[in-house]
């Protein structure tokens, strides 16, 4: 049968054209037939046929599509293979149907959005030109391509990030729904596989939106048939097992097996911890703790910018400190935990307690600016983009770090971490402690810039790098 314009639904035939626009010379019932009136006529009946015929198509082929993500791995390809044949225009009314409404764009969203994301960086003149993709989660993806740029000689690098909820800063920034559309993979697959030598995937996600599937694995493949070098680098919750960490911590946000999201991620990070595990390249992590679920990654630290976040103010001079906040996750970080050890603190006048969350960047830097502790997570057992940002602040830093992470830190740069140790049990008495000692805390405070500057200020991440970079 003919297809439609949209390329979708079959065209009707004349009967079901006629039944549509009212048929006129249908022929009268017969005597003593029994009446049809109210029941639905067979041209009534063809349509709503045709109507599930259309939703299960784009329930099958559509790039968010849900009925995909429960089919077995060999039916799922076979029908993206086929969503990838399709015409771009096709391709996009499957995606706008299916859709939420709250994720659908006008077109004239849609054109400045695609615009945007088309707007790809001129791929550096270096011998070694490296590609940075797609999560950029706290702006690690670009912060990672500046200290390539900076530190690794004969090494370019540029990054891509899919747009979230928080704006950080990348060389190539992609709306959800075009990291979805068929047309701008096509020409970002051809961009990559023509500009750059090397590419560093992140959280195992897809490099060119989900032509080929919901994770790198395809994209490996493509990649390393056109002769580029690809490594893997996981950023956190990717990798992280709930269950692993639910015995290895006391206070893990993972404690409850049965919550949907810690599911979710239990699914998500064994599936990727498999991934990890078929790699035969290089493998690399973002904090060390991460070390328990990929024992063969290196760590490659984060980044931060540490000239921007250098700050004079001073540190517990004011008789009643101002403690500090903000967390990206509450549930990861523990808040809750926090909150109620510090605000009897709060209500006796002890401290200043300033519990945030949600801001922005320039926002956070001037609460830490004008903190004298910050608080930054008691449950996961790490520190993170913030920590660091706290201690090129020169604040005092309070989190859970736990011994073995603090171990290999010290193995990896010969340098003790500047932050304060405490738990979710321990944190009032902790921060009372600080205040009974300000000495001792300022002195801790003081080494915080030089520790981030000597572990995170790009140099050691881009030396992480360069054994693969000098691969190929």
């Amino acid at each position: 049968m003919a297809s439609s314009p949209d390329g979708l639904s079959p065209a009707q035939p004349p009967a079901a054209r006629a039944s549509a626009e009212g048929d006129r010379t249908a022929p009268p019932a017969r005597a003593g037939a029994p009446s049809r009136a109210g029941a639905p006529s067979r041209s009534a009946a063809l349509a709503g046929a045709r109507a599930q015929l259309k939703r299960a198509v784009r329930g099958a082929l559509a790039a968010d599509s849900p009925v995909r993500r429960v089919l077995p791995d060999d039916v799922g390809e076979r029908l993206r293979q086929v969503r990838r044949h399709l015409p771009v225009r096709a391709a996009r009314v499957l995606d706008r149907q299916l859709g939420g409404a709250g994720d659908r764009l006008s077109p004239e969203e849609f054109a400045a959005a695609f615009a945007q994301a088309s707007r790809r960086p001129q791929p550096p003149a270096d011998d070694v030109r490296v590609w940075i993709a797609p999560a950029n989660f706290a702006g690690q993806g670009y912060a990672w391509a500046r200290a390539l740029d900076a530190h690794a000689p004969g090494v370019g690098a540029r990054n891509m990030a899919v747009t979230g909820r928080i704006a950080f800063e990348a060389d190539q920034l992609v709306a959800p729904q075009i990291y979805r559309d068929l047309a701008w993979q096509r020409a970002q697959e051809r961009y990559v596989l023509g500009g750059y030598t090397h590419v560093l995937v992140e959280s195992e996600r897809p490099v060119f939106g989900p032509l080929y599937g919901r994770t790198c694995v395809e994209d490996v493949r493509r990649l390393r048939a056109a002769g580029l070098a690809v490594a893997l680098l996981s950023h956190g919750s990717d990798l992280r097992v709930p269950s692993d960490h639910a015995r290895r911590h006391p206070h893990s946000p993972f404690a409850d097996a049965s919550d949907p999201t810690t599911v979710k991620l239990e699914r998500q990070a064994r599936r990727n911890r498999d991934l990890l595990a078929r790699f035969d390249g290089p493998v690399f992590v973002s904090t060390p703790d991460l070390l328990d679920d990929a024992p063969h990654a290196t760590w490659c630290p984060t980044v931060v910018d540490v000239h921007t976040w250098s700050s004079a103010a001073p540190v517990l001079e004011r008789p009643v400190p101002r403690v500090v906040h903000i967390p990206s996750s509450a549930g990861l970080k523990g808040s809750a935990h926090i909150d109620a050890a510090l605000a009897p603190l709060a209500a006796a006048g002890v401290i200043e307690y300033r519990r945030l969350q949600g801001v922005d960047r320039a926002t956070l830097q001037a609460e830490y600016e004008a903190a004298d502790l910050v608080i930054d997570q008691v449950a996961i057992g790490l520190y993170g983009v913030a920590a660091i940002e706290a201690l090129t602040a020169g604040r005092v830093v309070l989190a859970y770090l736990g011994d073995t992470v603090r171990t290999r830190i010290h193995e990896a740069t010969g340098r003790a971490v500047p932050i304060i140790e405490t738990t979710a049990d321990t944190v009032r008495a902790d921060v009372e402690a600080v205040l009974a000692d300000r000495d001792s805390a300022r002195a801790v405070a003081a080494s915080g810039p030089a520790y981030a500057a000597a572990v995170h200020d790009g140099r050691r991440s881009a030396a992480a790098l360069m054994p693969w970079l000098r691969q190929a």
